[in-house]
């Protein structure tokens, strides 16, 4: 093997592995990071819901669907036989979404959409420095407020206000503890 051959097969390997970001499915995008694989499908034009077309996609834990034209959501026993390790569905921004196809997935697996919400994501107006984990986290903080507002109603009627004061401290001790405990905190 020549030394031009032996650098141009040492260059390939490099930008394979360096490369943390490759085409699949129907013109989405796989990020391999190690923390947070995920499939990027969000704004490609999809009508369908996308599933690979051979062998299953392992290894990724979020699918982004976002903004797409995605009418109807497979059984999730073809979800998970085509992504096995899949943890999550973002599937915001699909106006044509028929709601009750999410029913049969809320309780094997997390899905964000727009049909709780009365505000749903506007997809020609999406804020560009914001990208779909900016999104998603925007989301869980819309629903982490709606669903402590949810508490604190309930615990004005039940008149439980002193208890749930003090599992939130409890809470927020243990917190500390653990931060202390790893180091980010000093005591």
């Amino acid at each position: 093997m020549t030394s031009i051959t032996s650098a141009f097969l040492l260059l390939l390997l490099f930008v394979a592995v360096a490369c943390r970001s490759v085409p699949c499915l129907d013109g989405c995008t796989c990020e391999l990071s190690e923390h947070d694989p995920v499939i990027r499908c969000d704004g490609v034009g999809l009508n369908r819901f996308p599933l690979p077309h051979s062998s299953p996609l392992r290894g990724f834990h979020f699918l982004a669907l976002t903004c797409n034209d995605i009418d109807t959501i497979p059984a999730i026993s073809m979800i998970k036989a085509s992504f096995p390790d899949l943890q999550g569905i973002d599937v915001q921004g699909n106006t044509r979404l028929n709601c009750s196809d999410l029913v049969h997935l809320h309780k094997d697996i997390p899905v964000l959409s727009d049909c709780d919400n009365e505000k749903p994501l506007q997809c020609d107006n999406l804020d560009k420095n914001c990208d779909w984990k900016c999104r998603t986290l925007t989301k869980l903080k819309e629903m982490w407020a709606q669903f402590k507002d949810l508490v604190n109603r309930k615990a004005k009627e039940w008149q439980a206000e002193e208890t749930i004061e003090a599992a939130k401290s409890w809470f927020s001790a243990q917190f500390k503890k653990f931060k202390i405990a790893i180091g980010e905190l000093s005591d």
